[in-house]
């Protein structure tokens, strides 16, 4: 309900500023547009009705004087009633005009659509006004029949329908017309009631800022003359270093006083309560005054320094005071952007009745993109992190201000960057202010004036405190400039070679002392001039920590920290970074950069050495923590070595322990071997003593012949070479079985000894089984074990190491066997594939094992059995396995009932495995 009340006052308030602004003018427009129209309709009715003109002409008269009535009504009062009644009147003399012209199927029938057409476009009217008027009308119009006594026809109903229409558009682009210009006005009232928030924003801000100026100042002047009194000797002579200490205090104390005083002046400009007290003033002694001051500076850093004033300059009448902080600030620019060996030169000559002053320099220059912002407020043309130069960008902005309220101008001047740059400023003639009126009496034999303002006895106190540090900000950029040409890349350097070292990163000397002293009261201390050095510095000797400015010219604090985090060196060194800018976004950034903390100006000494004490306490638990993993990773791998070792001596422990039963499966067949191979040479030398006498024979004589054939039947009959050859195909085919069984042997214990060095293949399980109980024949046979297989036929492959797989079903199977030594069993060989798994089970029914001995079963070390018959490494290596086949390896058993060892093993290979294949 209160948003419906806001709308219609705002409404009500968009209708009377449209009446009273808009409506009176469109009124008038809109009667002169159809007086022209209604006056050029005469010479239709002359070609087109002259049977009826007359009658025509009087409507057409009376039409014209009835719109230049409310012409002339328009510039009074009743603004809305009588743009009504101008409609009104118009749309009836056109309903008057069309019935005696022939009614509704007379050719002037559409004229009446153009008034419907015509009026939201010519009168901003309501869309209730313009139904209300257009319904009257067209209900007249209508009614036209009812006075001619014409027929309705097809054509009546359409013009009929064709003015309805019209009717129904007028009514609908009033209001849109309406509410477009009612959301118009909102936006105008709403830009308006912007402009006047951002005007009384600006006006409390300015208020604001010269209230806390002036409440600066006054604990500023409370801290600064006791400082002056320090440094006078009025407490005491001062040590060394408190007397550096005060004196920076001192010098920098008085550039935060200018720096107050410098934007409560703008403040003032801004809100218009600047005044200037205009005195005669000599702008040849003033200029002299500048350049005496600013010439110790300008020696320092070897640049030429000269007031050039032509003869008889013009007398002006100017704020002395104002005009030296326009020359300062102007001087002071040009020797902070000259380089050593340059020029500077202050012109002045007359210009009319006033004086043209300018300072030229031959230093850095000014970019031509440049030139029109340098004197905008809190401008600066590099503003880089990494500028060279310090400043607020309130010099030249101030300037600006001063000149101005002495109604003069100043303009800046460069050939481009490295071509120097000349700035201009010129005064009028101006005329003298009135002076105030003051009363000198005297009080306890002192003189006193009165009738000054405060302010200006302020002013004068504190124009006396700051008489020394007139040129403070040129003295304080030239030393800059010599710390710049005098520090070296080498940082200095204090502190007991055993403290943990700080690299300190600060391109203002006063503030890079202040951090060395802050830090090195517990740390050594080394310091660099920029992120450039820095970096050197770093790189040649990589400290604890690093303490860094984030503005430095040549590298940036963030870029430093940038690059310190991408040196795969220095990455683990700590960086702090320690800026006057607070803003969140620039803590973001450092953050992210890889800064480890950040440090807010103006810091407390004890906060900041707590947080450089805690992050170098952590970095050289870091560094400590490199050596222990470095350490760790020593121990590991030798522990993988040992590990290797030990899997590799309780695999050939196994094969000792296999060499009895490996002998017994060896000896036999051997033995076989080696009868038959006797019997095989006795049979040999009675086959070589029949064919010596078949070598014999004597064929060409006949007697011989038959004698020796004689003992040749003889020696066969003996001999038997029918069952002689039988007998040399059996002990062959011993020989060979108990070779090719010997073969088998040796090649199993091969393969079960010496694997594939890790290698991964497809591996079938059944074989590698059946390989592992030949080996262990004996030692089944010995413990009366009987073997059941219950396996089926055809297991999948999977992916592994066999030899390793072959060690795991020998650890297992032995155990078996081991576990049922005494009174013998069976061992049964189960197996299934389902789920991407095969699963080999091995159950024996052997005695079983009790909780505590399953709970240590995989312990390396742990076993039962007797001293010298066991490692106890069996179990635990044959899980590593089976866990780095990334299967399971499970035992199940109780006490008494026996013991089931299942080995899971996954397929996800096996597809692999067949490809490789």
């Amino acid at each position: 309900m209160g948003e419906r009340s806001i709308r219609a006052d705002l409404y009500r308030e968009y209708r009377s500023e449209l009446v009273v602004h808009r409506l009176a003018k469109a009124g008038r427009q809109g009667a002169l547009i159809v007086i022209g129209l209604n006056t050029a309709f005469v010479a239709a009715d002359w070609f087109a009705q002259r049977e009826v003109l007359g009658p025509l002409l009087l409507l057409r008269a009376m039409m014209n004087m009835t719109l230049l009535g409310v012409y002339a009504l328009l510039r009074g009062q009743w603004v809305e009633q009588v743009v009504r009644a101008g409609v009104a009147a118009t749309g009836l003399g056109l309903v008057a005009v069309i019935g005696v012209a022939g009614g509704l199927t007379s050719s002037y029938a559409p004229g009446l659509m153009l008034l419907f057409l015509g009026m939201p476009v010519l009168l901003p009217m309501t869309a209730r006004e313009a139904s209300v008027l257009a319904t009257v009308l067209f209900v007249c119009f209508a009614s036209l029949p009812l006075w001619t006594g014409e027929q309705f026809g097809s054509e009546a109903i359409a013009i009929l329908f064709f003015n309805g229409a019209a009717v129904v558009e007028c009514i609908v682009s009033t209001s849109v017309l309406d509410s477009l210009r009612f959301t118009d006005f909102k936006q105008r009232r709403e830009l308006e009631r912007a402009r006047d928030e951002l005007a009384e924003l600006d006006r409390t801000k300015s208020r604001f800022t010269a209230n806390v100026h002036h409440e600066l100042r006054t604990p500023l002047t409370l801290m600064l003359a006791p400082i002056e009194a320090m440094r006078l000797g009025d407490f005491g002579a001062l040590t060394g270093p408190v007397e550096k200490a005060t004196q920076t205090m001192h010098v920098n104390g008085l550039r935060l006083l200018k720096l107050i005083n410098n934007l409560l002046d703008l403040s003032k400009v801004e809100s218009g309560e600047a005044r200037v007290q205009r005195r005669e003033m000599r702008v040849e002694q003033l200029l002299a005054e500048v350049v005496d001051g600013a010439r110790p500076m300008a020696e320092r850093k070897s640049i030429r320094l000269e007031a050039l004033v032509a003869d008889s300059p013009p007398v002006v009448y100017a704020d002395t005071d104002s005009i030296e902080k326009v020359l300062v600030n102007l001087v002071g620019n040009s020797l902070k952007f000259t380089p050593e060996g340059g020029e500077i030169r202050l012109e002045a000559e007359s210009d009319g009745d006033g004086v043209h002053v300018r300072v030229v320099d031959s230093g850095v220059g000014i970019p031509p993109d440049q030139i029109g912002r340098i004197f905008d407020r809190f401008a600066q043309v590099d503003t880089s992190a990494t500028r060279d130069h310090e400043g607020t960008g309130i010099g030249l902005s101030l300037v600006q201000e001063l000149v101005h309220l002495h109604g003069g101008r100043v303009w800046a001047e460069s050939a481009g960057v490295g071509q120097g740059a000349t700035f201009h400023f010129t005064l009028p003639a101006g005329e003298p202010d009135a002076l105030e009126e003051e009363l000198v009496v005297q009080s306890d034999g002192r003189e006193l004036t009165l009738g000054r303002s405060f302010e200006a006895l302020r002013s004068e106190i504190e124009q006396s405190m700051m008489a020394e540090g007139t040129f403070d900000d040129i003295e304080r950029n030239v030393r800059r400039w010599e710390d710049r040409s005098q520090h070296g890349g080498a940082a200095g350097e204090a502190g007991a070679l055993d403290q943990p070292e700080v690299l300190v990163v600060e391109d203002n000397p006063d503030m890079r002392e202040l951090l060395a002293f802050v830090v090195g009261r517990e740390f050594r201390v080394r310091t660099a001039r920029n992120g450039r050095e820095g970096l050197q510095a770093a790189r040649a000797e990589a400290p604890d920590l690093i303490l860094t400015d984030v503005m430095m010219p040549e590298m940036s604090g963030t870029e430093l920290c940038r690059a310190i985090k991408h040196d795969s060196q220095l990455r683990g060194v700590p960086v702090v970074l320690v800026t006057s800018k607070a803003e969140r976004e620039m803590k973001i950034e450092g953050l992210e950069l890889g800064a480890d903390d950040y440090v807010s100006k103006p810091f407390h000494p004890r906060e900041l050495l707590a947080r450089v004490r805690s992050l170098v306490k952590l970095r050289r638990l870091q560094i400590e923590a490199v050596e222990r993993n470095r350490e760790l990773e020593q121990a590991m791998a030798e522990l993988k070595q040992a590990e290797v070792q030990l899997i590799q001596a309780e695999r050939l422990g196994a094969v000792g322990e296999l060499a009895a039963g490996v002998a017994h499966e060896v000896n036999n067949p051997v033995n076989f071997a080696l009868n038959a191979v006797r019997t095989l040479r006795s049979s040999v030398a009675e086959v070589r003593e029949v064919a010596q006498c078949v070598a014999e024979l004597e064929l060409e004589n006949p007697q011989k012949r038959e004698a020796q054939l004689a003992a040749l039947g003889r020696l066969q009959g003996e001999v038997g070479l029918g069952e002689l050859g039988a007998t040399l195909d059996e002990l062959a085919g011993i020989v060979t079985e108990g070779l090719e069984r010997t073969h088998r042997l040796v090649g199993e214990l091969r393969d079960f000894a010496a694997p594939g060095r890790g290698a991964r293949v497809g591996v079938d399980l059944q074989r590698g089984i059946q390989s592992t109980l030949h080996l262990l024949q004996h030692t089944l046979t010995d413990a009366q074990v009987r073997v059941v297989d219950e396996m089926p036929p055809a297991l999948p492959l999977v992916q592994g190491d066999p030899g390793a797989l072959n060690q795991v079903f020998l650890n297992i199977l032995k155990n078996a066997a081991e576990a049922m030594a005494e009174r013998g069993g069976v061992i049964t060989l189960q197996s299934s594939a389902e789920g991407g798994w095969v699963e080999i089970g091995v159950v024996d029914d052997g005695p079983g094992m009790d909780a505590e001995t399953r709970k240590r079963l995989f312990e390396p070390f742990f076993t039962t059995k007797e001293a010298g018959k066991g490692t106890g490494l069996g179990l635990a290596i044959s899980r590593r396995i089976v866990d780095e086949h990334g299967g399971r390896l499970d035992v199940h058993s109780k006490l008494g009932e026996g013991t089931r060892v299942s080995v899971r093993l996954p397929l996800e290979l096996a597809a692999g495995d067949a490809d490789a294949a």
